[in-house]
């Protein structure tokens, strides 16, 4: 995961939410625009770590969770 603008990372066991804010130029002025990135991290067979956008059984109670907290986070940022 790029740290480039990361603003808040979120990690439930092997699955990280990271959310990411970018400023867009608008008619109206600079926006700040927030995106959400969801990966999850394993070991391979030689030992090093590896990451990847796919889930199975077991990962997705914990990608529901990260992103649950990422909206969370999102949500409450703006009030």
């Amino acid at each position: 995961m790029n740290n480039n603008n990361l603003e808040k990372r979120i990690q439930v066991g092997n699955c990280t939410a990271a959310v990411f804010v970018n400023e867009v130029e608008t008619a109206t002025g600079k926006v700040a625009m927030r995106n959400v990135v969801l990966q999850r991290t394993y070991k391979d067979k030689e030992d090093k770590y590896q990451h990847a956008n796919n889930y199975g059984v077991n990962d997705l109670p914990k990608a529901i969770l990260a992103l649950q907290k990422a909206y969370e986070y999102l949500v409450y940022k703006q009030e």
